[in-house]
């Protein structure tokens, strides 16, 4: 860094040497001071002492904003700076500080916003923070408000030696709930001794052993009944609970949401709000709690993708005509007969009245002749053209000399276009997006057939109103729809449909001609490499030769009497895509494993 700024100052000094002369005093002074301030900042870079390095070469700047030597510093410094940040950054990120990476990518950009190493590692850092916040769960869910026991929290110390419903009695009256035993459990001698237990132990080995369980009815009260499967659906207590499916993009993924309850889980109160992604279920809730399990795994998020396309359209026209158009048709014609057909009714009726008023004399037949010389220069005759004349009396016959042309026009034009779509997929599901016009096309228009007194009416006073046409719209530009499935966070699939649209130049009975590019198909492209969509060359050249025949085609002659005319179209399309993932797939490991209530004993 430091040979770095030696040589620059070097240079530097030597080009201000060179630029001092044509200044004023005033500007010549400044431009000594920013030179010191600049030499001073060099001295204190070089010193370590970043901070007034920096103060100095501003106030360098300030007083001389074209200093070669202060700029360059300054760009020396900031490329540096970025670095720095970039640095620091890729490390909290390793570190998994993942807010602090972001922060220092995006300060790094800031100071340049196309730094690709910035770009790459703010792009890193947040799909890596979107995937952490994708490990919440996804399925959220409301339960409905339970009853609950109040037991006492003392311990209690129990040995009894009689009936199981006397023990039964005895037992939740010591932690002052008050049971209600069903005529359902079957009364039986047992003895029962049980030192220092709490309220759940003591309960849960009186129903293994009286083979009970219980119903909270209200937080003092319990109903015990016989642990029986018909006693289970009866008098088990159901919990009430709703399901919100963020990530339903459908009514269809709700009702695959209330078959998977009803077929693997038995749920038999089931309700689905498709409108506001909602399913209530109705059931017990160990149930419920594994039913949880099972769709937070499920609708824990899709993976998504973000798709850059890019589209390339090249133009390029060309229209050349060069050359000397020489006559290649000439006109043959007898000289007597066209000079008769001057003399037609009109003008014969012309030079009578001309005649009859005295302007010309009959006799006088030079008046006559250029009478006629007139009538011919102010008419399309044929002899108001250079013509060559041969032979002699009624034979005599001419031929029109046309003229000769020189061509020498060029008419070039070019065409260059370039759309960048940015495009975020979820997997499965297709997503479109469309840019460009709808361009109105007519159908039919209205007018009147039949003049009657009414339309007359109307027309004469100007207060006719045609009925409105019939239109229809026809999108124009760019259409693209893509539907991605995601393998792991290496490759996806996509299903593309690329259309793109534009206005012809040619029309049909005042109808535009509408140009059509489309694609599809399935294309597999690993995740942040660019692929090439779709591809695209049309070249048309049109050569035109214009000559005498048999003259045209020499090699010298040929080119000075002739006229050679070029026209060419050079379109090329290009269309890439480049997936970047932006959400993982988010699985919980255990999800399949411990989370099936055991069957009651």
């Amino acid at each position: 860094m430091r040979i770095v700024l030696s040589l620059i100052t070097g240079f530097c000094l030597l080009g201000s040497a060179i630029a001092d002369t044509g200044l004023s005093k005033q500007e010549r002074r400044n431009r000594n001071k920013a030179e010191k301030q600049y030499l001073a900042a060099m001295e204190s870079f070089r010193a370590g002492n970043l901070v007034n390095g920096r103060t100095l070469l501003d106030e360098s700047l300030r007083l001389d904003p074209r200093n070669p030597g202060a700029l360059t510093a300054r760009e020396l410094l900031r490329q540096q700076e970025i670095q720095q940040r970039t640095l620091e950054a890729n490390q909290q990120l390793a570190a998994n500080q993942r807010e602090q990476a972001i922060d220092g990518f995006r300060k790094a950009l800031a100071l340049d916003s196309s730094n690709t190493a910035a770009q790459e590692g703010l792009r890193s850092a947040l799909a890596e923070r979107e995937a952490a916040v994708g490990n919440e769960p996804r399925i959220r869910y409301r339960d409905a408000d339970d009853i609950r026991l109040q037991p006492s929290e003392a311990k209690q110390d129990f040995h009894f030696k009689g009936d199981s419903r006397g023990l039964l009695q005895r037992l939740w009256s010591a932690y002052n709930i008050r049971p209600l035993i069903d005529n359902s459990v079957v009364s039986k001698q047992l003895r029962f001794d049980l030192d220092g237990a709490d309220f759940a132990t003591a309960t849960e080995i009186a129903s293994k052993i009286t083979k009970t369980f219980y119903v909270p009815m209200s937080s003092t009260q319990a109903l015990i009944v016989a642990d029986t499967p018909e006693n289970r659906r009866t008098f088990e207590r159901l919990a009430l609970r709703t399901f919100y499916v963020s990530d339903a993009s459908s009514p269809a993924d709700i009702n695959e949401v209330v078959t998977l309850l009803r077929t693997v889980f038995d749920f038999r109160f089931v309700t689905p709000a498709a409108s506001s992604n909602q399913v209530t279920v109705r059931a017990p809730a160990t149930m419920l709690d594994a039913a949880s399990r099972i769709l937070n795994d499920l609708f824990s998020g899709k993976p998504q993708v973000m798709l850059e396309v890019n589209i390339f359209q090249v133009e390029q026209t060309l229209a050349r005509d060069l050359g000397l158009g020489v006559p290649t048709q000439f006109t043959l014609f007898n000289v007597n007969t066209e000079a008769r057909n001057l003399l037609n009714s009109a003008n014969q009726d012309l030079i009578n009245q001309l005649i009859s008023s005295g302007a010309i004399n009959q006799a006088n037949s030079s008046s006559v002749a250029a009478l006629l010389a007139g009538l011919a220069a102010g008419q399309s005759s044929i002899l108001n053209q250079p013509i060559v004349t041969f032979g002699g009396g009624i034979t005599r016959s001419g031929v029109i000399i046309p003229g000769t042309t020189i061509h020498a026009s060029l008419n070039e034009s070019s065409f260059k276009s370039l759309e960048h779509v940015m495009l975020r997929a979820a997997q499965g599901d297709p997503a479109t997006v469309r840019n460009g016009t709808r361009y109105p096309i007519l159908n039919a228009s209205f007018a009147p057939i039949f003049n009657t007194p009414a339309i007359s009416q109307v027309l004469g006073n100007q207060s006719f109103q045609a009925p409105f046409p019939s239109f229809s719209y026809e999108d124009l530009g760019l259409t693209l729809k893509a539907t991605p499935t995601i393998h792991g966070t290496s490759d996806v699939s996509l299903k593309v449909e690329f259309q793109l649209r534009g206005l012809g130049a040619t029309q049909l009975n005042g109808v535009p001609v509408i140009t059509n590019r489309e694609y599809n198909g399935t294309i597999g492209i690993p995740l942040g490499e660019t692929a090439v969509l779709a591809g695209m060359v049309s070249q048309t050249e049109q050569l035109t030769l214009q000559g005498i025949a048999g003259i045209a085609k020499l090699p010298i002659l040929g080119a000075a009497t002739s006229v050679h005319n070029k026209q060419t179209d050079d379109a090329q399309l290009l269309v890439t895509i480049r997936p970047h993932l932006v959400r993982e797939a988010i699985h919980d490991a255990e999800a399949g494993t411990a989370f099936v209530p055991a069957p009651a004993q």
